[in-house]
């Protein structure tokens, strides 16, 4: 029986054993440990000894060489050796070991923060919260790419920050806030299921940051209006339809842009946005005036396309930022043209301040507080909507002519095409 020193250089001068057989050499440094030589030159690492189940001492191999280095071989000697003096299989313990890393893979991979998020997706939307749709779509754009496969036990305040910084940065404020807010939700949600003892989320933290949320009060002017109806026209057909038809009825964004034509009755000249999309506990019927009439019949009819406005037959139009992006630029345009002065500049709005427009535009054209207030669709008072069922069709109708006819002459054209 060769004993030998054994060290990664003597691994490498070991020549293959004659033709049908192996040869051995032992370890002086480790008892029991060597290396096996087959007459293909494959060396193999084994350790000698009485395995439970085994009256007799047999060799078992470890690893290969080069694949395993000597030094983990070594390591995994002295591992086995330690279980044999305790009377416990290596080989068995290895097959435990395994599963409690596998137990330990699947726990991780069922508090993984977009296992845990989806969970909690699918809870808020049978408990019918409003806007869940939106939530997810945020939460998979800002959050998913950078938190995919961490815990959520390991989220941070410090983690937060970064997702609401970034967004802070590419000057969304608004969003940043709006995201932390719904981030602390999702982190509460998870206290309360016992996935994490606490939350960290601070909101402190975030208003030292970035801010606090300032109230929006943007109301487009008369020159605005003008210039946005000009710059809708040079966006393509559908994303202008969606943005006039927001103008003139001062509807949500995507009360129109996903609007349905089932929810369109071309007789009646209405629109009624379901209980489940308007996120009400009633439909809401927007009554629809002469120039969204004639945008909505001149509007391209896909084949088995349900949706209203759509680029391509299959989805509803998205009004993404991208859009908006090209909206602004050729409004400022259209604005430095229509008054002559290269330097003039339009202050930051976001989309939903067109419906802030309208509801102010409705109050100076002497339009009832109540009834502006029931044409963009805000809710009446709980015992107003328990007793009251009526759509007041009439009346909004009125409303929204009145502002048709003041539109026309802030834009100077007819809106019919």
């Amino acid at each position: 029986m060769a004993r030998k020193n054994i060290t990664d250089r003597f691994l490498r001068s070991l020549k293959p054993a004659p033709k049908g057989t192996r040869y051995e050499v032992f370890d002086t440094v480790i008892p029991n440990f060597g290396v096996r030589v087959t007459d293909k030159g494959k060396r193999s690492y084994f350790l000698l000894g009485r395995y439970p189940g085994s009256s007799n001492p047999t060799r078992r191999t470890i690893g290969e060489y080069p694949a395993m280095e000597l030094a983990p071989a070594r390591t995994t000697a002295r591992e086995w050796l330690e279980l044999l003096g305790k009377r416990i299989d290596p080989q068995q313990a290895l097959i435990e070991e395994s599963r409690e890393q596998a137990k330990l893979e699947t726990a991780k991979n069922e508090r993984a923060f977009e296992t845990v998020l989806d969970r909690f997706i699918k809870t808020r939307r049978r408990d019918g919260i409003r806007k869940v749709d939106d939530d997810e779509r945020d939460f998979n754009r800002e959050c998913v790419p950078v938190w995919r496969g961490k815990p959520v036990e390991e989220i941070t305040m410090a983690d937060i920050l970064a997702v609401v910084q970034a967004i802070h940065d590419r000057g969304a404020s608004r969003q940043a806030l709006n995201m932390a807010q719904k981030i602390g939700t999702f982190l509460n949600w998870c206290a309360d299921d016992e996935l994490i003892p606490a939350s960290p989320y601070r909101p402190k933290r975030v208003k030292i940051a970035i801010g606090e949320r300032q109230s929006r009060d943007r109301v487009l002017t008369d020159q605005e209006i003008r210039a946005f109806w000009l710059a809708s026209a040079d966006l393509g057909e559908v994303y202008r339809d969606v943005y006039r038809v927001l103008l003139l009825t001062g509807q949500r964004l995507n009360d129109i842009a996903r609007a349905s034509w089932s929810e369109i009755d071309l007789e009646k000249e209405t629109l009624t946005i379901p209980a489940d999309r308007f996120k009400s506990d009633r439909d809401h019927v927007v009554p629809l005036t002469p120039d969204v009439m004639a945008i909505i019949k001149a509007v391209k009819r896909w084949k088995k396309c349900p949706w209203v406005f759509s680029l391509d037959g299959v989805g509803a139009v998205t009004m993404g930022d991208k859009v908006k992006g090209r909206l602004d630029a050729k409004m400022l345009e259209a604005l430095r043209k229509a008054t002559g002065n290269p330097d003039a500049i339009i202050a930051p709005w976001v989309n939903h301040d067109l419906r802030r427009t309208v509801r102010t535009r409705l109050s100076e054209l002497d339009v009832l507080d109540e009834i502006a207030e029931i044409v963009i669709g805000h809710m009446p008072t709980k015992l107003n909507r328990t007793y009251n069922h009526s759509e007041r069709l009439r009346v909004k109708l009125e409303a929204l002519t009145k502002w048709e006819g003041a539109l026309r002459e802030i834009v100077k054209e007819k809106t019919s095409k």
